[in-house]
């Protein structure tokens, strides 16, 4: 099961993004909270002409859009700053204003071999005060020789938009895409919305601290 963006988020702006989300109203509802107004909705689409599911998760968050962008960047610099010889490990290869590239490791369940990643992040920024982070797959630009004890992901891809709604408040989505690989929706569908919701709740709390 790979994990990546609606598209390829190179040279996406947030304003095309929204755009686009616009224009695409085919999304079909298949989660969300239970409360009376619900804090959280996943939804999903096909992606035409190919194998890959596409899903999204929306919810607004009581912080700016630079606090959500902030906490996010953070977690990656403190897992790093906490990666040992034990897994999962996340080593910053390089680092700048507007991008960062990431290799690391995951820890995977007995029988799976460990995962591998190359992973290039990009930060997007609007006037209006809105941020993204956008990654993607980076084998080309972090070439690693395959190791028979781990598993190589190929395409690793997704993005987070905190886009402004008012006062100290963001509209928060993160939309992934992935290939099944055969696996029936009623093993894929709990693994998707469990990391989509734990990612949401996970900047909620970093942001309210």
């Amino acid at each position: 099961l790979s994990i990546q963006s609606c598209v390829s988020p190179r040279d996406r702006s947030i304003k095309e993004w929204e755009a686009l989300e616009k224009q695409n109203q085919d999304w079909e509802v298949v989660k969300k909270d239970k409360k009376e107004e619900p804090t959280w909705i996943i939804y999903t689409r096909k992606i035409a002409g190919t194998n890959f599911l596409e899903y999204k998760i929306e919810g607004n968050i009581e912080s700016t859009p630079e606090a959500c962008f902030s906490s996010f960047k953070q977690d990656i610099h403190d897992l790093a700053d906490q990666s040992s010889k034990k897994y999962p490990t996340y080593e910053i290869v390089e680092q700048s204003k507007e991008s960062l590239l990431t290799y690391v490791i995951h820890k995977e369940p007995f029988p799976f071999k460990n995962t591998e990643m190359s992973v290039r992040y990009r930060f997007l920024s609007e006037a209006d005060g809105s941020r993204a982070v956008q990654w993607t797959e980076a084998w080309d630009e972090y070439p690693v020789q395959p190791s028979k004890k781990l598993k190589r992901v190929q395409t690793f891809r997704g993005a987070w938009y905190f886009v402004p709604v008012s006062g100290q408040s963001c509209k928060a989505v993160n939309s992934v895409q992935f290939d099944p690989l055969k696996m029936p929706l009623l093993l894929v569908e709990p693994m998707v919305f469990n990391f989509l919701k734990n990612g949401l709740q996970d900047i909620r709390e970093w942001t309210g601290k």
